[in-house]
């Protein structure tokens, strides 16, 4: 087709885009497009041209019908093309503000059509179609279409969240402004208060695959995160022995300063463990006071020299019963049971805070160095604690 006559059908085809809601009535029911939709797709000359510009007219009638807050009649018209396998996420319309809208404006009035019709999964869907498109130089978009994808996102995972559908509401919070290669640079620390719940929905549920993914994520992104979820978080991963995890996201608690600093200490042979800590937290506390001493350990002639833990009571749990110390105890003694091989550690006496002081066996922590300092190395030493 030349130039000249393919814009004389574009013409021809915006006028049709007018025609089809032209003389619209909100009583009735009838949605133009989708029978006009019909009508060309079932014609057997039918070509992909035919298909976009079809898609074309479908986006300002979307665009009609989102004006007037119709939602289900927008609906028909999405599905109608849902249903033609035509790609409208990538065109533009053909008359009035659907002329010039960017990709990401497109997306949202589709994506907010399909909620406000009662349908979480074909918002979900046409912001997958367009690939969570936001502003690219290619596809330029304004401040008041970004806030508005910013707060679509938000209301669905909002809604996605109480479902359950922990992997669907972090895909989408993953795309919300701020986490692309867009131009629009936006705070990522608002975003804390919708990853934390995430996380601590997935943790709950003992989603703990989900969960560290979530947490390594935030990590990385210097979402603000919550040291209460985090600890959970290592705990669970410890119990259901996935250590490797574990580590990982306690070297980046350490790092975050969800504990207290280790450095003090750890080379004068005297580990400080805060009585709140799990059983878990207490171990890998443990495990990096040994590689941290390994060399000492393991010199010759140092059998004799004595390495010291201090279950620590903690200001801000004064309040907390002696019955809450003791489980701390307890916890100690199966953090040292628990490890592989077994720790050995023995009462020696209480301090003048009246805190527990053990000793860490020597042979045990040896035999512990033996047969694990060579990934325990590689995990704990060169690394910020």
């Amino acid at each position: 087709m030349a130039c000249e006559k393919f814009a004389d059908f574009q013409i021809f085809c915006a006028c049709i885009a007018e025609t089809l809601t032209k003389d619209y009535k909100e009583e009735n029911p009838a949605v133009p497009f989708c029978e006009f939709a019909e009508t060309v797709n079932e014609d057997p000359q039918n070509s992909e041209v035919d298909k976009t510009l079809l898609g074309r007219i479908g986006i300002s009638a979307i665009y009609f019908y989102h004006k007037l807050l119709q939602w289900s009649k927008g609906r028909k018209v999405l599905d109608k093309l849902y249903e033609l396998k035509i790609h409208f996420t990538s065109l533009k319309g053909l008359t009035g503000p659907a002329k010039l809208a960017p990709r990401c404006q497109i997306v949202n009035v589709a994506a907010e059509i399909f909620l406000k019709s009662g349908s979480l999964d074909g918002a979900i869907w046409v912001l997958r179609e367009s690939e969570w498109i936001i502003s690219t130089p290619l596809w330029p978009c304004d401040r008041l279409d970004v806030l508005n994808r910013h707060n679509l996102l938000c209301t669905i995972a909002h809604e996605i969240l109480p479902k359950s559908l922990y992997r669907q509401t972090f895909e989408v919070l993953q795309n919300l402004p701020g986490f692309q290669n867009s131009q629009e640079t936006v705070e990522v620390s608002q975003h804390s208060l919708l990853f934390n719940k995430l996380l601590d929905a997935c943790i709950e549920s003992n989603s703990l695959g989900m969960s560290s993914s979530v947490a390594e994520f935030m990590v990385s992104r210097k979402i603000p995160i919550d040291f209460s979820f985090l600890r959970r978080l290592i705990t669970s991963l410890g119990r259901s022995c996935l250590w490797l995890k574990a580590r990982t996201h306690y070297k980046s608690a350490l790092s975050l300063g969800c504990y207290p600093p280790l450095e003090g200490n750890l080379y004068r042979k005297l580990l400080l463990v805060p009585c709140y800590l799990s059983e878990i937290e207490m171990l890998l506390a443990i495990e990096i006071f040994l590689v941290s001493n390994a060399s000492s350990i393991q010199s010759p002639g140092n059998s004799t020299q004595v390495l010291q833990i201090v279950l620590k009571r903690c200001e801000e749990n004064k309040s907390r019963s002696e019955d809450d110390y003791q489980a701390a105890v307890e916890r100690l003694i199966l953090a040292a049971r628990i490890s592989d091989p077994k720790l050995f550690i023995k009462h020696v006496t209480v301090n003048v805070n009246k805190e527990q002081v053990y000793s860490l066996e020597h042979c045990s922590a040896l035999k512990w160095l033996k047969e694990n300092m060579k990934w325990a190395g590689k995990v704990w030493l060169f690394s910020n604690h």
